[in-house]
């Protein structure tokens, strides 16, 4: 076992799992969708910018590979657009259901491309998304068609992050290309949030420190998830990020007092277990 990559994981679906209630907590305080996206990237070239200091840069490599960086920049964006948009259209529970489908286009993508899938594995990821349906425990009877696709469109975005970062992972390190995807995210949101939407901002510091905590967990996460994909590949990553939707489970019933119902316990237990069985494989 990789633990080096087991870990990166691990603390990406963590990280990552705390955006949700955080985002929400702000959007309390009076902040909107706007700034949070406007932050959240403004905080990651800044840090990332600190980094670039101690990294060189292999300019011909870069020219190389550059359509795989923007497409990987792509894929950022669409991950970011759809779950921002898609909420306005269809229930969360909904829209977290289909956006988690996307270790699943991992997985397909991985069978098709001849990579070392084992059953167990098969069999993990499968019981961890039913164990998720049963804890996101969706409604199903508020369907749109513009919502779904806005779902679907996310986790064709997060599934392309996922794979192309393996790709690029044998060229270069996690910080070029932390560093290309996220100036990339930030220069075409700030064309788009400018003209388009209205920045609200939070009415306390409280409102602030929730804005700035949920950006930099994107920024610990988004880096730690191209580590783990570099160390561990793009399917046993996307296998171990199921823990990111319990992570955003169990904060929603600390943080914003939400309960959970006995079926919802069962399916956050299906998930664990499912995980569990495959980290023994050889994960």
């Amino acid at each position: 076992m990789n633990f080096r990559g087991f870990f990166s994981a691990i603390v990406a679906a963590c990280f990552f799992g705390l955006i949700p209630t955080l985002t929400k907590l702000s959007y309390y305080s009076g902040a909107n969708p706007a700034l949070a996206i406007l932050f959240r990237y403004t905080l990651a070239v800044l840090l990332i910018g600190i980094l670039i200091a101690f990294v060189k840069f292999n300019f011909s490599e870069i020219k190389k590979h550059l359509f795989l960086l923007f497409l990987i920049s792509i894929g950022s964006i669409c991950l970011t657009l759809g779950l921002l948009v898609s909420v306005l259209f269809i229930p969360v529970s909904m829209v977290a259901l289909i956006f988690y489908t996307y270790p699943l286009i991992v997985l397909i993508y991985s069978i098709f491309s001849i990579k070392k899938i084992n059953h167990i594995q098969i069999v993990g990821f499968i019981m961890a998304f039913v164990g998720l349906i049963l804890a996101l425990g969706p409604e199903f009877k508020s369907l749109n068609t513009i919502g779904i696709f806005l779902a679907f469109l996310a986790a064709t975005g997060a599934a392309t992050v996922l794979i192309i970062n393996e790709h690029l992972s044998k060229y270069f390190d996690a910080v070029t290309i932390n560093a290309f995807t996220n100036f990339v995210c930030f220069v075409v949101f700030c064309f788009i949030i400018f003209i388009k939407f209205e920045i609200r901002l939070p009415s306390s510091n409280i409102g602030w420190s929730f804005v700035f905590f949920a950006s930099f967990c994107y920024c610990i996460a988004f880096f730690s998830q191209l580590f783990a994909v570099k160390n561990i590949g793009s399917a046993r990553t996307a296998l171990l990020l199921y823990l990111e939707p319990i992570v955003a489970i169990v904060s929603a019933i600390i943080l914003l007092n939400e309960s959970l119902s006995n079926i919802q316990v069962i399916g956050i237990s299906i998930v664990i277990v499912s995980l569990l069985i495959a980290a023994k494989r050889k994960i």
